[in-house]
């Protein structure tokens, strides 16, 4: 019979599944709890929040979520992080840490309602910050626009060029035509 303490710990553990950006499963094994704890302190600076828990509660209040499809990486000592913001630097973080402390590797993770292996989670690790992903987008959508700019630019300028360079040979002409005898 389950007690009111598990009970809140699946309600809470449902609600931060709801409300997250994104969620990712670590395992880690070996680790002290100071080493947890600095874990979970480069988390929360990313705006994220590490819970650990037995995978039969993370079963219970992965039901009936997006999360539903992580249940298949849920075997071991398992840790979840919540992402509130951006989930990236969760992830980044995460393997970071793991490349320290090999005992701590990300299963899974979860992103817009789509379930992340071990292999795509680690190509996301690898992705810039979302402001530079941002800033790379708008500066493919705009070189295009500022290459025919500088296309028209450059005609017109060739246009004037061009009758600048008629108005001299006219002008260089029209002395010499003055001077002949009449």
């Amino acid at each position: 019979m389950p007690t009111p303490q598990k009970k809140a710990l699946v309600a809470e553990l449902h609600e931060a599944v709801e409300s997250s950006t994104g969620l990712y499963l670590a395992e880690f094994r070996n680790l002290s709890v100071a080493e947890i704890a600095e874990l979970r302190g480069q988390i929360l600076d990313c705006d994220g929040r590490l819970r650990v828990a037995k995978n039969r509660l993370l079963k219970l209040a992965f039901a009936g979520t997006d999360a539903e499809g992580l249940l298949e990486f849920l075997s071991g000592p398992t840790a979840v992080a919540f992402c509130h913001a951006d989930p990236i630097p969760v992830v980044k973080t995460i393997t970071q840490f793991g490349e320290k402390h090999e005992y701590v590797a990300v299963k899974a993770g979860l992103m817009d309602g789509q379930v992340f292996d071990r292999e795509q989670v680690a190509r996301l690790a690898t992705l810039p910050p979302r402001d530079q992903l941002l800033a790379q987008v708008l500066a493919g959508i705009s070189a295009p626009v500022s290459g025919l700019i500088n296309l028209m630019n450059a005609v017109g300028s060739q246009f004037v060029f061009t009758l600048q360079a008629v108005a001299d040979k006219r002008k260089a002409e029209e002395p010499a035509e003055e001077l002949a005898p009449e």
